[in-house]
């Protein structure tokens, strides 16, 4: 909580999505990969995912304004789980079907879509008190 408190949330959320993005690439496309280099790229990707997605717990209950922050921690909370359900069904299929390298390159389009949404609009609370942040959205 301390990190999250003096770097700020989107500083911690926003590049780890892009790095997750650009590794899942570089993964897809490099079909010739040394095994040692995947794993360390995969390593890196957990890494760096784990570290972002904790932020799901805290991030929406920020940005939401109040009237809408039961619902709003709710909505992230199912897509996170949807999203983590179709990877762990989908990613087993998708592999056996189209191969490990177009596989890869569909995650890392996700990654991508998810990286360009957060930079578009996930703003930074660091040091503001949440009727700051709510009052954004009363306009």
């Amino acid at each position: 909580m301390l990190l999250i408190d003096k770097l700020g949330r989107r500083i911690l959320t926003v590049p780890g999505q892009w790095l997750c993005a650009g590794i899942l690439l570089i993964i897809g496309v490099w079909a010739n990969a040394p095994a040692i280099l995947v794993l360390v790229l995969f390593l890196a990707f957990s890494y760096f995912n784990a570290g972002y997605t904790t932020m799901t717990q805290v991030y929406p209950a920020e940005v939401f304004p109040g009237h809408l922050r039961g619902i709003g921690m709710g909505f992230a909370a199912a897509f996170s789980r949807i999203g983590a359900a179709l990877g762990t069904f989908a990613l087993p299929w998708a592999i056996s079907n189209i191969g490990m390298g177009p596989s890869m390159v569909v995650a890392a389009a996700v990654a991508l879509l998810g990286a360009v949404l957060s930079q578009w609009l996930a703003p930074e609370t660091k040091g503001r008190t949440l009727a700051e942040i709510s009052s954004n959205f009363s306009h």
